[in-house]
């Protein structure tokens, strides 16, 4: 751990360093470009070397400030050093080519200062990186060879006596070089070895203080806010209701939620949402003012209890100032957040009689607020407790009323108004709850999402589609269609095309026959549905747009998927016979429909009246209580002989 420690620091030791050493080698190459003219006048090979110097300091630049830019320092060390011993080494060869490649150089004759120089930048090397051997190798390496060469070329002893000492001399900086890191490594790691020992004692002094501190502070406050904690508030809100009861008083509490709190938490650390939890903490008090009881109840949640005169208005107004002081925004680091937090108030004995029912009644009010949009507050009404624990038993009680067979699919014939033949059925959800009595599709549908119980109760109502498919032909109905209601969010859930592939093959039914209704918000957004409704659409289900009109339908989408039927809201339909605007709607449709080659269905058909006014409008298909409630499937048998025997008497009494 230390050696590691030791790297990373040596790592950005050298970083830094970096780029001092890329100034020097600039002032450097200034001198000896100088020199050069001075004995050599302007040389083609000059120019050159100074665009291939040039490419190597730019090289070099690049790297260094993208290893800054990503930290690689601290997060890989040892890449980093690699990094910076291939610039230096790039760096070298560009110094190496000048006296072999570019100029004509006499190193031992009259171009000695310049071999001096080289020199120089061998042993500035082995000094300025000396806490990396990898690195002054690399850089001196090129330069040392490209010297020696030129030695050797001279010719003569005293070219092999330069030669023999610049091995003797780079011998000595390679020497040097090892010993030098090493030595830097041994400092750190007794550098930071001592700084442990001494942050161990700093951290296990300051942890006695902390710890004295804490339990002074656990008792009563929250350490982040300052604020009361919850211990302390339940006791006083405990004293305050005792007290609020024997003078006939009013006590609230109002519950305050930080909107999206964790969010803010992973955008800016967890150190910037203490931060934001202070600043709000505080502005929660000073608006509450010294009478009101503050507190952080939990991460993101804060309690504020309010007693003395007018507590209703009062608290009411308190409500409201601190949603709007919430609003203002707070600066965490260098960006502005504009937060928001929503409300639960709640009276006591109004709606509730002890501290827990308090807290109970005042949390279901502010889940009403989250629930219907955030950045709100609501006060505690005693029906919302009912719909909660209603809804919460119907959660409870659903996946064993679908395994016990209690959830079941019953279906409402479709009706070609011309001919007034029966072409389909939909199938619609029911369950008779033993205790809460008859529950609402919606509601069924809702506790299925809540529990993760979508596809099984899909499964559930398609199979039993699948079975009545069976059924139709001994009933005299071969061509009927059935239609199944698939909520949109189901196909973020599990693959719907999928399922149903399952069950037709399963039940050995025409897929051709299988409808499925689908709402706009799912037809309208590509990436919620697209994939599994082109799956449907290919597999040869028919796809129905359900309750259309009511939300922002595409020309496009719908040629695109070759829907099959349009299914008009009812209330369009509701006294359509009276209503102008309810028929010029649907003429409208209608006229879409047939320029589409597409079925138009319209449902809640409950008059006479009605009937004969859509019948004329040139509607195709027509549902509702006209024709039937929906019914069980045992009971369609009895259903149809009777509805065939009220058309042929119909058609007597026409006739």
């Amino acid at each position: 751990m230390l050696l590691s420690s030791a790297r990373r620091f040596q790592a950005i030791s050298l970083l830094e360093n970096c780029k001092g050493a890329l100034l020097l080698n600039i002032g450097v190459a200034a001198a000896v470009t100088c020199l050069i003219l001075l004995r050599h006048g302007v040389a083609d090979g000059l120019i050159w070397w100074l665009l291939v110097f040039a490419m190597a300091i730019l090289g070099r630049w690049q790297m260094t400030r993208k290893l800054q830019h990503h930290h690689l320092a601290s997060t890989r060390p040892r890449e980093t050093v690699y990094f910076l011993a291939a610039g230096a080494t790039v760096n070298g060869m560009a110094w190496a080519l000048l006296p072999i490649c570019f100029v004509d150089l006499d190193l031992l004759g009259h171009d000695a200062p310049i071999a001096v120089i080289m020199g120089g930048l061998i042993s500035g090397a082995a000094l300025r990186q000396s806490g990396s051997s990898l690195m002054s190798m690399g850089f001196s390496s090129p330069i040392g060879l490209s010297l020696g060469w030129n030695f050797i070329s001279h010719g003569g002893y005293v070219g092999l006596i330069a030669t023999f000492e610049l091995a003797i001399l780079i011998s000595l900086v390679y020497h040097l070089m090892f010993v030098s890191e090493r030595r830097f490594l041994r400092g750190e790691i007794a550098k930071l070895q001592n700084e442990d020992a001494t942050r161990s004692l700093t951290i296990a002094n300051e942890d006695i203080r902390q710890k004295n501190l804490r339990l002074e502070t656990l008792a009563n406050g929250d350490i982040v806010t300052g604020l009361f904690n919850r211990i302390y508030f339940n006791g006083r809100m405990s004293g305050e209701i005792i007290t609020a009861r024997l003078n006939n008083e009013r006590v609230a509490l109002l519950l305050l939620d930080i909107d999206r709190f964790k969010l803010i938490n992973d955008a800016f650390g967890h150190r910037g949402g203490d931060q934001l939890l202070k600043i709000l903490g505080q502005r929660f008090r000073d608006a509450a003012g010294q009478d009101a009881v503050v507190s952080r109840i939990s991460a993101d949640e804060f309690a504020i209890l309010i007693t003395g005169p007018d507590v209703r208005d009062k608290s009411k107004a308190l409500a409201q100032t601190l949603l709007e002081a919430a609003r203002e925004p707070v600066s965490l680091g260098n960006t502005g957040v504009l937060p928001g937090i929503s409300g639960g108030l709640a009276f006591f004995p109004d709606h509730a009689d002890d501290t827990d029912g308090l807290f109970t009644s005042a949390s279901m009010a502010l889940f009403e607020a989250k629930q219907a949009g955030r950045k709100q507050w609501r006060l505690f009404d005693p029906q919302l407790k009912q719909r909660i624990d209603r809804q919460r038993k119907i959660e409870q009680d659903l996946e064993k009323a679908i395994l016990s067979g209690k959830i079941e699919a019953w279906f409402q014939p479709q009706v070609h108004l011309a001919s007034q033949k029966v072409v389909g059925f939909e199938a619609l959800v029911r369950w008779f709850h033993p205790e809460l009595g008859h529950i609402a599709p919606p509601d069924i549908v809702r506790a299925a999402h809540a529990m993760q119980l979508s596809e099984r109760l899909t499964v559930c109502i398609a199979d039993s589609a699948c079975r009545l498919l069976q059924a139709l032909p001994e009933l005299g109905l071969p061509d009927a269609t059935v239609s199944l209601n698939v909520s949109p969010r189901e196909f973020t859930l599990y693959p719907v095309s999928d399922m149903l592939d399952r069950l037709t093959k399963h039940h050995r039914i025409d897929c051709r026959l299988l409808e499925i209704e689908i709402t706009e918000e799912a037809m309208l957004d590509p990436e919620l549905a697209g994939e599994q409704l082109q799956k449907l659409e290919n597999a040869g289900y028919k796809l129905a747009v359900d309750d259309f009109g009511m939300g922002h339908s595409s020309l496009a989408y719908l040629i695109g998927l070759k829907v099959h039927r349009l299914k008009i809201d009812r209330s369009f339909v509701t006294d359509v016979s009276n209503n102008h605007t309810n028929r010029a709607l649907i003429a409208a449709m209608v006229s879409l429909g047939n320029s589409l080659n597409v079925d138009i269905v319209v449902e809640g058909v409950e008059t006479e009246a009605e009937l004969q006014t859509l019948r004329a409008m040139g509607c195709d298909i027509g549902q509702g209580y006209f024709f039937s409630r929906p019914m069980p499937a045992e009971m369609l048998p009895n259903w149809l002989h009777r509805f065939k025997t009220e058309q042929k008497k119909s058609r007597r009494a026409v006739a």
